[in-house]
């Protein structure tokens, strides 16, 4: 148990919390490294079999970057999970409590399964305060979805509620309000019911279709060289001063 993640495992399932409620869940670089630990430690127990990632609260899954930090992220990447050039081979379920911005939309398609309790919602709001979803959002989205839908939210960051996101196949089942870890340990017991090592020999085939076996390196190292760029330009320091007073931005294009 770290200082904002929170773990526990039963029944073969270790569940990973996100406990920064005063900040909707942001993960800040701290939090990130302790992330990183979870997913090793889920990764190398061979008495783990599915992992379960939700948020504390009922308000916020994870609303992404915590913009007031600034520290480097852990070599593993935003959430301990963006930059492993293998994915991890068990299965991981998203229970999304609430709403899952920027980061936090990330973290539930690097998943393989997300539950959506009724009243989350899901945006890919980077661009609206100066950013560019480097943690796999825009990479992933584009695959999962019809160009024009991906395109759609990652241009404008826009919105969309849960059974938006269930009727475009990002979510594979809405939960009732405050139901949705109740109803992701239903999704794991089924996966239970199969043989553990087929179901992660299943897991590879199928990414490796869709993504490829890993990311490559061109991939991570654009994401490091675009974060290089942006890190300079005045438009990504005003969109972190407009977030910090809760202002619309003015970008200037530079």
């Amino acid at each position: 148990m770290g200082r904002f993640i929170r773990t526990g495992h039963s029944d073969r399932i270790f569940t990973i919390t996100i406990s920064r409620p005063e900040v909707r869940n942001a993960l800040n670089s701290e939090s990130c490294v302790e992330m990183s630990d979870a997913w090793d430690e889920f990764a190398a127990d061979p008495d783990l079999w599915i992992a379960i990632v939700t948020g504390e609260g009922d308000s916020a899954f994870c609303a992404g970057h915590d913009l007031s930090d600034e520290s480097p992220m852990p070599d593993t990447g935003w959430a301990g999970l963006s930059s492993r050039l293998r994915p991890i081979s068990k299965p991981i379920i998203a229970a999304v409590n609430g709403n899952a911005y920027g980061g936090g939309f990330e973290l539930a398609l690097a998943s393989d399964i997300i539950v959506a309790d009724e009243r989350a919602a899901f945006a890919m709001s980077e661009p609206r305060v100066g950013f560019v979803a480097l943690g796999g959002g825009a990479d992933r989205l584009i695959l999962r979805l019809p160009t024009a839908i991906a395109m759609g939210l990652l241009l404008t960051g826009r919105r969309i509620d849960a059974a938006e996101a269930h009727r475009w196949g990002i979510v594979n089942e809405i939960a009732s309000a405050g139901t949705v870890l109740e109803v992701a340990h239903k999704w794991a017991q089924d996966i239970l019911l199969c043989s553990p090592l087929a179901v992660r020999y299943t897991k590879e085939l199928a990414l490796a279709s869709l993504e490829g076996a890993t990311w490559t390196a061109e991939q991570v190292e654009l994401r490091s060289q675009l974060w290089e760029k942006l890190k300079v330009l005045d438009d990504t320091r005003e969109g972190i001063n407009a977030f910090a007073a809760k202002r619309t931005p003015q970008w200037a294009g530079h």
